[in-house]
């Protein structure tokens, strides 16, 4: 009997200490089941400013304190006018900072592109240059091989004469294929 006591007593202060650190642990931690062990209030505020972000409601839910866009009561039960400003100026600079952001992203991506279609022109200058010297088979040969977007590309660049010869010295599929309308 009293061994059966002393494992009752072990078995309930080990649960009830175990669940004092799951408690203490699930509340530090985001999910300590999924070992999810970031800060708890680091990943709310991060939620927050998500939500605050994409213009969705938030909700905030506290035992004193109860917000949800519209009148704030603290726990005296005066409204929280000055909670409430002080949010929505914290949304409206976030939503400002998007704003910016999402501009300078355009104005990155605007640049990428100039730079690309330079680089593109370039590479079409040099490349109807070397088609150009080329002799009229061998040249029908190589644009035959490359994909029809770019051979169209490079022989309607080129000197009508030339671009004349090496299509007479492609195949009759090729040349309809390359010189009909898209």
């Amino acid at each position: 009997m009293k061994t059966t006591l002393t494992y009752a007593l072990v078995f309930i202060f080990a649960f009830i200490g175990t669940s004092a650190i799951i408690y203490v642990l699930n509340d530090k931690f985001v999910n300590i089941f999924a070992f999810d062990f970031r800060d708890a209030s680091i990943m709310e505020d991060a939620t927050t400013y998500q939500a605050i972000a994409n213009g969705d409601s938030l909700i905030t839910v506290d035992s004193l304190f109860v917000e949800d866009g519209t009148e704030s009561f603290d726990d005296e039960g005066s409204t929280g006018n000055n909670k409430q400003s002080k949010k929505k100026n914290e949304i409206a600079e976030v939503k400002e900072e998007v704003i910016k952001q999402k501009e300078k992203i355009q104005q990155l991506e605007h640049k990428f592109n100039a730079e690309e279609e330079k680089e593109h022109k370039a590479w079409l200058k040099s490349t109807i240059k070397m088609y150009e010297a080329m002799q009229a088979d061998k040249a029908a040969q190589l644009i035959a091989s490359i994909p029809d977007k770019d051979a169209r590309e490079i022989l309607y660049s080129m000197k009508k004469k030339k671009a004349a010869e090496i299509l007479s010295n492609l195949s009759t599929e090729t040349v309809i294929r390359l010189t009909r309308a898209k």
